[in-house]
């Protein structure tokens, strides 16, 4: 199973993923993988995932989503 994500401002996925692996150890597929190219947008899988991991993986996203909003979307 997976969810969209659309990230206020209109920030670069490609640059959002790879922040958001490298300082919030979340993986997420810019939308532009999929055709996506303008909006924000995020996919997150979370399917396979135990409640518990499923759980802590979304605070980490959440965190790193508000880091990136309040850094101006700069990493």
């Amino acid at each position: 199973f997976y969810v969209w994500l659309r990230v206020a401002g209109d920030p670069d996925p490609v640059a959002l993923a790879r922040w958001l692996v490298e300082r919030h150890r979340v993986a997420v597929i810019p939308g532009s993988a999929f055709g996506m190219t303008s909006g924000g947008w995020l996919r997150i899988a979370y399917g396979a995932l135990a409640p518990g991991t499923a759980a802590e993986g979304a605070g980490r996203l959440v965190a790193g989503i508000r880091e990136w909003t309040d850094r101006g979307g700069k990493p």
